[in-house]
């Protein structure tokens, strides 16, 4: 095993097909093909996939309150520059929430 590897990271913009459980799946088998992420099965790129879009696309039904809070400013501020990888995927906890989200209704955009 080479220790000198570095560790890959990638950048998805964000686009309303992100909002889409099918093209997120597509979208992780082509990421893993092509080895530009590893570490992480395709259930997992597509469910962080589409949590950021979930995220993204949904903030607006947050109360306006809500919104100023730092908690809510933190989760939209990691997800307004679109979905960023890397290898090994997240912490647990957020692995979690995107396995949740993965379930949540989708809402017209």
């Amino acid at each position: 095993m080479n220790n000198n590897t570095a560790k890959k990271y990638m950048n998805i913009p964000m686009d309303k097909a992100l909002y889409n459980r099918a093209f997120c799946k597509e979208m992780a088998l082509q990421i893993a093909e092509n080895e530009k992420i590893t570490g992480m099965s395709l259930s997992q790129l597509a469910c962080e996939i589409f949590a950021h879009a979930y995220v993204y696309y949904n903030f607006r039904f947050i109360p306006r309150f809500l919104k100023g809070l730092k908690l809510f400013k933190s989760v939209y501020g990691s997800v307004e520059n679109g979905v960023d990888l890397e290898d090994n995927g997240d912490k647990w906890y957020r692995r979690i929430a995107y396995r949740f989200i993965w379930f949540c209704p989708a809402f017209a955009i």
